[in-house]
């Protein structure tokens, strides 16, 4: 597996726990109280949530010095960087070498 492929597959993680995280909060929210302040409540929580979904995109690790990978693993995460092989800002490590210690497929 490619440090792009972890990265990818970090972002489709953070993807579903945030979809599956709406989906429930918003069933939650239709089916509670009518009162203001709690809806009120639930829509920041909700929206931390949300933020924090990406954030933590940007906080990914890279797999080979362990320091967050920022800019660039966010929009490779995001698959924009597709036809550029950008690097880790901290080890220079390409996004399209091999994960140190992962199996070979």
């Amino acid at each position: 597996m490619t440090i792009r492929q972890y990265l990818m597959r970090r972002c489709n993680r953070a993807v579903t726990g945030t979809i599956a995280f709406l989906v429930v909060a918003g069933a939650l929210v239709s089916s509670g109280p009518r009162v203001f302040v709690i809806r009120f409540a639930l829509a920041v929580v909700i929206t931390a949530v949300v933020a924090a979904a990406i954030w933590s995109l940007f906080e990914i690790p890279c797999p080979n010095c362990r320091k967050p990978m920022g800019r660039v693993g966010f929009w490779v995460a995001n698959g924009r960087m597709e036809r550029t092989a950008p690097r880790c800002p901290h080890c220079n490590v390409t996004v399209d070498e091999e994960v140190p210690g992962a199996p070979h497929d």
